[in-house]
């Protein structure tokens, strides 16, 4: 008996060696290893097998994986206007019928003035293999080439060899993990058939497209259910005439619901037709990555660009409008008072110039404040209404010259220009023209931190556009502000019919006067967030002395003024020292709101365990956020509802640079704060809120989004 174990114990653990040998060779080829051309290292590849098989299609799923160092790009199946689609020529393959390759949505990277589509970093490729008999071994054997760019281009061949035993194959649950990110990001399939049969419950809800072939342009429109934030378009055939069409970066214009794409075809071969063609459109925005298979038609769409502009056009003239009457101009407008108080004796020409030059003293810095956005959206950099009130560098300005504004208005100095200037102004007829059109300036600069209702669908729609789209609306924007200087402009008579001047405007002069040093030392409650409090104080200490000081200077023993001066100027301080420790100007009611900081990818978790998610996104230089959240978010009945049970309440800081916030408000479409937007069951996409908030839209919205209506 023991000589017979003896046999058998040796000839058990060959067997099983011999096992454990075959099961890692199986194991083994189901993994190519990563591949590298020897004469192009920065890329890589790697195919591997799930293992996951459907016998009834007699197919095996594989992942193609494409590593690329820094900076190195490859391609989409559509490159764009230049590169070249990854290819695999299976022929020399054994039992293998087809390889189909699905494609992740892509990106484009724009160089020199040319566009191409693709990916960075690392992209996987979900692959689909069919076999013709699933009972018989097979061999994945071919050759994939790729192209890979940074400022050079190289076009690489990759031998692919993975031979297997179908019916040997097991699950990996790591390589299914990554097969199931890698579908993950593959926009959804949909043909128009599928569109019409699930119109009522889709998100994209129709589709059309047309040829017009005069002007070599396809026109795409979709309408999406749950509006549009940020969409991008993609086009492509699988029509292999149309291999060699490159298609242009879509001019892309949102009306409500409906967005409409313009795209120029071209080709090296000449003209191209694309009529009656079926089309792939992919679209791109946030929460949503859909492939619509389309047939192009000869029926013109109209192009939504043009009333889409004039409309944006009328709202950012509107919303203009409304900034005069917001707390940030009032102390400018005050200025401006005193300069109509001031034109009785001077005729109206001389009038109708002064606000002229206001007016275009208002329009020269919206202008300047598209320029300097555009240069932020040339350059990358985040982008915002409001958005230089983030820098210490441009409060420390405003403050010095709210400062200098404050002063002058008091009559502790006068602003004298070069006796050149003045000299080639009196030749002009008027020596104020050039103060008249600082004020202008100065207003458009108060106002930044203000956000009206219609300016931030007006921002939003020129920060997403063209150039010229930019221009437009703030020229609309400025134009909108600029209204009540260019009625005066217009009808001088308007300023003739107010009040002679007196010794009452000297009262009048100083309270609008007092009203900018209060603005200069909100403004200088922001720098705390940069210098800290104890600088902040020293600093606001110091410009109170040098201010007292040039009062006490002026006007000698005249207690009276100074004791009243002194007074407001400690009420303004206290003020500011109040905020300080304290998050709100005022104290409408008792508490604070307990508020988690804006963990974008926590919304939906919370959304999903039946959470209704409250999100604020506010500065602390923005006047709105302030008094959104006095007059509403910290009123009854909207402070008792807001801390019932199953509410989150997220807050946004953007009071200073935060990259997470700007990219969480682009994805909205918006430039600027505050932004409100509720989250729940109900409206797990979120329902965004007006930029000056109601009781009554806060708690309807949350009724909506916990699923009650």
């Amino acid at each position: 008996m023991k000589k017979f174990q003896f046999i058998v114990r040796p000839v058990l653990s060959a067997l099983l060696l011999i096992s454990c040998l075959f099961s890692t060779l199986a194991l083994a080829e189901t993994s190519t290893g990563w591949i590298t051309d020897p004469n192009h290292p920065p890329v890589s590849v790697l195919v591997e097998l799930s293992g996951q098989i459907n016998k009834d299609k007699h197919s095996v799923n594989a992942l193609l994986q494409v590593r690329l160092a820094d900076q190195w790009k490859t391609y989409w199946r559509s490159p764009g206007e230049g590169g070249v689609a990854p290819s695999f020529d299976f022929s020399n393959s054994a039992n293998i019928k087809e390889v189909s390759w699905l494609w992740p949505a892509p990106k484009r990277y724009p160089v020199s003035g040319v566009e191409t589509i693709g990916y960075k970093k690392q992209v996987n490729f979900p692959l689909t293999i069919t076999l013709q008999d699933i009972s018989q071994p097979a061999r994945l054997k071919g050759l994939l080439t790729l192209a890979s760019c940074t400022n050079i281009c190289v076009l690489s061949d990759y031998k692919i060899d993975l031979a297997f035993e179908p019916n040997g194959l097991v699950s990996l649950p790591e390589v299914v993990f990554k097969f199931g990110q890698a579908l993950g990001t593959i926009p959804i399939l949909i043909t128009e058939q599928q569109l019409l049969q699930e119109q009522d419950n889709a998100t994209i809800s129709r589709v059309r497209s047309s040829w017009n072939p005069l002007k070599q342009q396809l026109v795409v429109q979709l309408n999406n259910s749950f509006g549009w934030s940020k969409p991008d378009l993609f086009i492509d055939s699988d029509n292999p005439e149309l291999a060699y069409v490159t298609f242009s970066v879509p001019e892309i214009s949102i009306l409500n619901q409906t967005m409409t794409a313009t795209i120029t075809a071209s080709s090296w071969s000449g003209e191209v037709d694309l009529a009656n063609q079926p089309i792939h459109a992919t679209v791109l925005d946030t929460n949503l990555a859909v492939e619509l298979v389309t047939t192009t038609s000869d029926q013109i769409i109209r192009s939504t660009a043009a009333d889409s502009l004039l409309s944006i056009f009328l709202i950012a003239l509107l919303g203009g409008l409304i900034l005069n009457i917001l707390p940030c101009v009032l102390p400018v407008l005050g200025m401006k008072l005193s300069s109509i108080l001031s034109a009785h004796g001077i005729d109206r020409g001389q009038i109708r110039r002064q606000f002229l030059a206001s007016s275009l003293g208002i329009l020269t810095s919206f202008w300047l404040l598209a320029v300097f956005l555009l240069l932020l959206k040339l350059s990358g950099q985040a982008l915002g209404w409001g958005i230089q009130f983030q820098s210490p560098y441009f409060i420390v300005v405003m403050v010095i010259i709210t400062a200098l504004f404050a002063a002058n208005m008091l009559g502790l100095f006068e602003i004298q220009l070069p006796v050149a200037m003045q000299t080639w102004l009196a030749g002009k007829g008027d020596q104020s023209y050039l103060g008249h059109y600082l004020q202008g300036m100065f207003a458009t600069l108060l106002a930044t931190p203000c956000s009206a209702p219609f300016l931030g669908t007006a921002v939003a729609f020129a920060l997403g556009g063209s150039t010229a789209e930019l221009f437009a609306i703030f020229t609309a924007l400025g134009l909108g502000m600029a209204l009540p200087w260019l009625l005066i402009a217009l009808f001088p008579r308007i300023a003739l019919l107010l009040p002679k001047p007196g010794r009452w405007m000297g009262t009048v002069k100083l309270v609008f006067a007092l009203m900018i040093l209060a603005t200069t030392f909100w403004l200088l409650s922001l720098l705390g967030n940069f210098i800290g409090t104890s600088n902040m104080f020293l600093t606001a200490a110091l410009l109170l002395v040098v201010l007292f000081t040039l009062t006490l200077r002026k006007y000698g023993k005249r207690i009276l003024l100074i004791a009243l001066f002194s007074l407001l100027l400690s009420t303004a301080l206290g003020f500011f020292l109040g905020s300080l420790t304290t998050k709100d100007w005022g104290s409408p009611i008792a508490g604070e709101l307990d508020w988690s900081p804006l963990d974008a990818a926590a919304i939906q978790q919370q959304v999903a365990s039946g959470k209704t998610v409250f999100v604020d996104v506010t500065a602390d230089w923005c006047i709105t956020c302030k008094a959104n959240k006095i007059g509403v978010i910290l009123q009854e009945p909207v402070y008792s509802a807001l801390q019932a049970e199953n509410i989150l309440l997220m807050q946004g800081d953007w009071t200073v640079r935060s990259d997470s916030v700007t990219a969480y408000l682009q994805s909205y479409g918006r430039y600027g704060v505050p932004f409100n937007i509720v989250y729940g069951p109900g409206a797990p996409q979120g329902l965004p809120l007006s930029t000056i908030l109601s009781s009554k839209q806060v708690l309807s919205a949350l009724k909506q989004a916990r699923g009650n209506e």
